[in-house]
């Protein structure tokens, strides 16, 4: 799958997972590449914008980036969530392809705050299927000469 695809797969799902929630589950979503030792964001959806994002990344990922294993990492559609990423602490990642990751956060509450409301069943369905679309077809992201 390439990114513009990837990206209209995880919004069109996530509309899917708020309206079962009856709210936004995630209101920040990043797509996030590791490219030779570093990061690099290919798309980002929330309220603090891009820049903040990956500023702070490295202390808002810090729970979940326990959970990044190789084999957790080197497949599409692998995922975990966190229930210690309160507040801009990122609460979950799906891996969409080699080196690419969807992170997924919820500014004002925690997983554990999310997953108390009865409407999380409905929702997490849509969530392991948007997973399980890059399981089957991978993000593959296409390096520009100017990267």
């Amino acid at each position: 799958m390439n990114l513009e695809s990837a990206i209209s797969r995880i919004h069109k799902s996530f509309e899917k997972m708020d309206a079962a929630y009856g709210r936004h589950v995630f209101d920040e979503l990043a797509i996030v590449g590791l490219e030779a030792g570093g990061l690099k964001l290919h798309s980002y959806k929330g309220p603090r914008g891009q820049t903040v994002f990956m500023n702070d990344f490295a202390d808002d990922s810090i729970s979940l980036r326990r959970e990044l294993t190789a084999e957790q990492t080197s497949l599409g559609g692998e995922f975990s969530f966190t229930r210690e990423g309160d507040g801009i602490g990122i609460d979950a990642y799906i891996c969409l392809g080699p080196n690419a990751y969807l992170f997924c956060n919820n500014t004002d509450k925690s997983m554990h705050d999310i997953t108390q409301d009865p409407l999380w069943l409905n929702a997490q369905g849509q969530f392991l299927g948007v997973s399980q679309h890059f399981a089957v077809d991978p993000l593959e992201i296409e390096e520009s000469l100017d990267d």
